[in-house]
Formats: structure tokens, sequence, C-alpha cells
């Protein structure tokens, strides 16, 4: 597998345990807030999987899980080999995904390979295409993602989680149209923005855009446990 970083240890990343994250380069989508844009763009330095995996055998005992990041990790031949590498050794899995894999999905599930999936939404499905660089098949493949996580009774075990960044381009009315147009999910986080210290210049003016303040956010997600009684700000 492919692997252009590693973060040692995090206890942000897998809700509840303390982890490592394994970023994968290179991405089908290309938003332009995105804050992982050095593993998209030029030549990457890979690492040696056999080292990350000697390391992650010393850390058995002080960390809990592993989680899959990018990049977007689906996109990697190998995951699957890796993530029942790391399995092996005992660490529970979280896979962070766009959701444009979903058979990758479905075939890791199946397999029982995951303990717990963040899928992003980033737009209403009108406009995804626009703000993540994608085509219509792929917004169809992410639609086909997160019907494949509501199947809650096939897939026992499981945690997810949907996080949708607040970026500038989204207002009340738009965040309303997304949070309506899924099921209740589990967890449903709303991730105040930050602008991206790598970006590229073009992408300036999207970014500097005044974007919803911390307290609209607030009001928002309270209004918004109508239809996603789990939402929370992150």
């Amino acid at each position: 597998m492919r692997i252009a970083g590693l973060a040692r240890s995090s206890t942000v990343d897998f809700p509840g345990l303390i982890s490592a994250v394994i970023f994968s380069p290179g991405c089908n989508f290309d938003c332009f807030f995105c804050h992982n844009r050095t593993l998209l763009d030029g030549e990457q330095t890979l690492l040696d999987n056999s080292e990350i995996l000697a390391f992650l055998e010393r850390r058995r005992h002080l960390l809990d899980g592993v989680v899959f990041s990018g990049g977007e990790p689906t996109l990697q031949p190998d995951l699957a080999a890796m993530i029942g590498e790391v399995r092996r050794l005992g660490y529970r899995i979280k896979l962070d995904t766009n959701g444009a894999r979903p058979q990758v999905l479905r075939d890791l599930l199946a397999a029982g390979a995951l303990d717990y999936v963040a899928i992003d939404f980033k737009a209403p499905w009108p406009r995804y295409a626009d703000i993540c660089g994608c085509g219509p098949d792929d917004v169809e493949a992410v639609r086909a993602s997160f019907a494949l996580l509501a199947e809650h009774e096939v897939w026992p075990g499981l945690d997810w989680e949907v996080r949708t960044t607040v970026i500038p381009q989204l207002g009340e009315q738009e965040l309303n149209e997304m949070a309506h147009s899924l099921p209740p999910a589990p967890h449903y986080f709303l991730q105040r923005y930050n602008k991206p210290a790598a970006h590229r210049a073009a992408d300036r003016f999207r970014l500097e855009a005044p974007a919803l303040t911390p307290a609209r956010l607030v009001l928002l997600a309270e209004a918004l446990r109508v239809c996603q009684p789990n939402i929370q700000i992150r």
C-alpha cells in the first residue's frame, strides 16, 4: 500500500480511542478547501509498510486503534491487505473516506474489517460536482456509500459518522437541505471551517469568503436536530 504519512499518536481522530493515523496519497476529488493538499500534489515520499507494521507491533499496548485516511485510502489496491495486517495486531480500524468507492467500502464491511467509518458529506447533491471537483458518477457513488452505511442491521458492531466542513459556500439553506437529504445518522458532525494553509492561488477568494459564525452554527444545529437528532458541532 502507498503510504505518505503517519501520525504516531492521536486522541482526536478515532472517537474514544488513542490511535495512529496512516495517510495515503492521491484523491479522486479536488476539493478547493482540502487540508491535506500536500498529499495530492507533486511527488510523494512513501513510507515502508514493514516499518509501519513494526512500529504498530511495538505500540500495541499504548495505542487502541489505527485510522486509514488520506487523500482517499479506498483508491489504494492493497488497502484491504494492509488493514488485515494491522487488524491481526489487535487494533480497531477506522476508515476516513469521501464515499466515492462504495464497492471497496462494501467489501471491507462484508469482511468485518472496519469498526468505524467517517464519511464526508461535502455539499448539497446538485452542487457536489462544483464544490468537490468530481463528476456525476462520483456523486452517485457517494450516495450509494451513504445507503450502504445506513443498513445498520447488516453490519453489526459498526459505528459511523457523517461529517461536513462548513465552508463559506454552505449557508443555512444548504446545510438544512443536506441534513434533510439523509436518514438520521448515528453521529453527524458540523465541522467549523478553518482556511487551509496550503491551497491554490486561484482558490483564494473562495477560501476567504465569510463563513457562518459559531453562534449561527449553534442555532442551526439545534434546528436540524428535528431530522438529525445526533448532530454536533466539532
